[in-house]
């Protein structure tokens, strides 16, 4: 056998593979879902083990380079399936296919001027984003359920869990992939727009700059999807899914400490990253704590809750945003000055979704007493800096463990998951609103 022909087989299947899953649909029943999985997850291997095993044999020929992008480009017309069965909206899918043959066409144009514009790593992460979420959304697709063989069952178990998962992560999801195909289309026309120079010196400045730029958008990424969070939590409550407003709010407490940490580390500071931070840290540490809030005393206390409720979210925004406007003036220290917001609005929510806390004689207390904080003058200290304390760095795992577990547990909503993890990383962030009075080390 020619070992050479196999890369260029792999990518011609990958086309058949997929005019295969376009001739199965609709899917009615398990079965013909699980089997369009399968040849999915397949399809998938192959957009990776068609290249590798290229380079592999030194078998790269002109053949494949023009017919794996093309291959990939159909790939994407798995969504019209899904389009087809109502699990995505048309507009998603306008953009994915929008994206592939606007490439093409910079591809092309490129190619008339000599150059070439190679998938890079914003590229890569797109791809290796939209897949899994492709395959995903085909297990949420209603389907009559009937008897499988052995060997299909945990494919279809696993199915019926992805399918029973709140749509609120679903829609996450959705909108990760579009952001993620909007900046890989930007960074395309970056590269078309801006050809490099002729000579080696600076086509490897020109390179740098382009890596520079690109680097420049995943914090501001990741700023964008906590305001995201922060939008979606404020809608949750008024769909009378609360523990998914919580959960969305911790899951932006993780994203705002995730893209500071980027700016910093890739040393990528600009003024609009900081502004979008600021506007984003109002929504989901101040808007939709505030909103929840109100929806948490309003159900519990009825009418005149819901004015108690309005009047407390108030006061937890005023807290807020007093609070940021405080660390945009002064900016980055060791230590904040007042409890910071993310934490503050941790607390809020997890007390209005805890069994103890969410009674209104409590949980009026402790919002009015997390405000204080906020505002006060206390010096608490940066995580960096917390770390340093023996009590707090003991708390490191024990935290991260009851944090991602929280977030899990409010978007799940199982009731055999274990509802100790909320209470747990209250109980950490119990002893670092203590810090002011622990001694330092």
């Amino acid at each position: 056998m020619n070992l050479a022909a196999i890369p260029n087989s792999l990518t011609i299947s990958r086309i058949v593979g997929v005019l295969a899953i376009l001739w199965m649909a609709p899917y009615l029943t398990n079965l013909s879902v699980v089997m369009v999985i399968i040849l999915y997850t397949i399809l998938c291997l192959t957009d990776y083990l068609d290249g590798w095993l290229a380079r592999r044999f030194g078998s790269v020929s002109e053949f494949g380079n023009i017919m794996d992008p093309l291959a990939d480009k159909i790939l994407m017309l798995v969504f019209l399936p899904l389009l087809q069965m109502q699990v995505i909206h048309f507009f998603p899918v306008f953009l994915l296919v929008s994206r592939e043959f606007l490439v093409m066409g910079l591809r092309v144009f490129a190619a008339k001027q000599g150059r070439s514009l190679a998938a890079e790593w914003m590229g890569k992460v797109k791809t290796a984003i939209i897949l899994p979420v492709a395959g995903i959304l085909f297990a949420r697709i209603p389907v009559q359920s009937t008897p499988l063989p052995v060997w299909l069952q945990p494919i279809d178990t696993l199915r019926q869990w992805v399918f029973e998962l709140p749509q609120p992560i679903i829609n996450a999801l959705i909108l990760l992939m579009v952001m993620v195909t909007i900046l890989s289309l930007i960074d395309y026309v970056f590269r078309y727009l801006a050809p490099p120079p002729t000579d080696v010196t600076s086509q490897r400045t020109h390179s740098a700059q382009l890596i520079q730029k690109s680097i420049k958008i995943i914090p501001n990424t990741l700023t964008l999807a906590n305001l995201g969070c922060g939008l979606m939590a404020i809608i949750q409550p008024w769909q009378s899914r609360p523990a998914i407003a919580a959960g969305l709010v911790l899951l932006g407490v993780y994203l705002d400490a995730l893209d500071g940490r980027l700016a910093r580390r890739l040393n990528v500071f600009s003024e609009f990253g900081a502004k979008l931070d600021s506007k984003a840290d109002f929504v989901t540490f101040g808007v939709a704590p505030a909103v929840l809030l109100g929806y948490t005393l309003s159900t519990a206390i009825g009418h005149n809750g819901l004015w108690i409720g309005v009047a407390l979210g108030m006061t937890h925004y005023a807290a807020v945003h007093f609070r940021l406007r405080r660390f945009d003036q002064k900016g980055h220290s060791d230590f904040f000055e007042g409890m910071p917001s993310p934490t503050g609005a941790a607390v809020v929510v997890i007390a209005t979704q805890s069994t103890l806390l969410a009674s209104p004689l409590l949980l009026i207390p402790t919002s009015l007493l997390v405000s204080g904080l906020m505002v006060s003058t206390l010096p608490y200290p940066h995580l960096s800096k917390a770390l340093q304390h023996p009590i707090l760095n003991a708390l490191k795992i024990p935290a991260l463990i009851f944090f991602f577990g929280s977030i899990v547990g409010y978007f799940v909503q199982h009731p055999l998951y274990p509802p100790y993890f909320p209470e747990g990383l209250l109980l950490c962030i119990v002893v670092y609103t203590l810090s002011p009075w622990l001694k330092r080390s």
